[in-house]
């Protein structure tokens, strides 16, 4: 004997099933529109984006930059440890340590005999503690464009430094746009006799394409202009290069490779390229671990 099982709904149970289907997608759109709101994901190393941290949230992030190749042999590897936290809506703070380490060549002159020697050496430096703030003044989704302010200041035994930037980004589906204008002055008063002073002022614009909703893949392009003595244009570079963006539950990174293209002022002898300030490979590494 066969069995059949009927169910039957009326119309004010059908009615509450749709009404409890709906608040679920609604509640479903809000917690993904809040974990995306929440992530502060970077796709790009030396270009920011305007997303920051919501408050409370706090974020590790250890940086590593390698400089290579000038003139004469140069290697150079810059440690950057980074404490982040959302403060209130719309603004992050944080606090860096800043390290770097150095293996040259130098060409030394007897001043007796003239005869000169490549001395090769290494050494460590602590360079600063620094401090930043991060204002978002518009998002890069609900708004026509993202803005943001930044600024960062930095105080070591030898050195002072504060950076200004203005943020713009804008998502687009599976495309990521941003462009960074940049301020810097620094002071050195490691020399006694001498304070050294320098501005630079940086143009930064990144473009990446998401493969996936966690795999992205970018170029990036800087142009980096230094004044010597915080007046006279000394050299102006331009870098650019391929940039990759990972991210999971619970971190993300970002790494490129930004080579020298071009000095457009400060050109090295017999040389398209600036080797005495800049170097001829740069490649940087971020890592972001999410603590809270």
């Amino acid at each position: 004997m066969k069995m059949k099982l009927k169910v039957v709904f009326n119309k004010g149970t059908v009615r509450r099933m749709s009404i409890t289907r709906r608040a679920l997608l609604v509640a479903g759109a809000l917690f993904t529109c809040a974990a995306a709101a929440s992530a502060n994901e970077r796709h790009f190393t030396y270009t920011y984006e305007t997303a920051v941290l919501q408050p409370g949230q706090v974020e590790l992030e250890p940086w590593t930059t390698w400089r290579f190749k000038r003139q004469n042999y140069y290697s150079r590897f810059d440690q950057r440890l980074e404490f982040e936290a959302g403060v209130v809506e719309g603004l992050q703070t944080a606090l860096y340590w800043n390290m770097s380490a150095t293996t040259a060549d130098t060409v030394v002159v007897d001043p007796n005999t003239g005869a000169s020697q490549t001395v090769r050496g290494s050494g460590f430096e602590f360079k600063s503690i620094s401090n930043e703030w991060k204002l978002q003044l518009a998002d890069p989704v609900a708004d026509p464009v993202g803005l943001g302010l930044y600024v960062e200041g930095a105080l070591g035994p030898a050195e002072a430094e504060l950076e200004g930037k203005v943020l713009v980004d804008k998502k687009l589906d599976s495309v990521v746009i941003a462009a960074n204008v940049v301020g810097e002055y620094e002071v050195e008063f490691e020399d006694p006799d001498e304070t050294e002073k320098e501005i630079v002022l940086e143009l930064d614009v990144g473009a990446a394409y998401f493969v996936t909703d966690r795999f992205s893949v970018g170029v990036e392009v800087r142009n980096v202009n230094e004044f010597e003595n915080a007046e006279e244009l000394e050299s102006s570079t331009l870098f650019a290069g391929p940039t990759l963006g990972f991210s999971q539950e619970g971190w993300w990174a970002a790494i490129s490779f930004l080579p020298q293209v071009v000095a457009l002022k400060g050109a090295s002898e017999d040389s398209a390229l600036d080797l005495e300030h800049q170097e001829r490979y740069t490649t940087r590494l971020l890592l972001g671990l999410h603590l809270q």
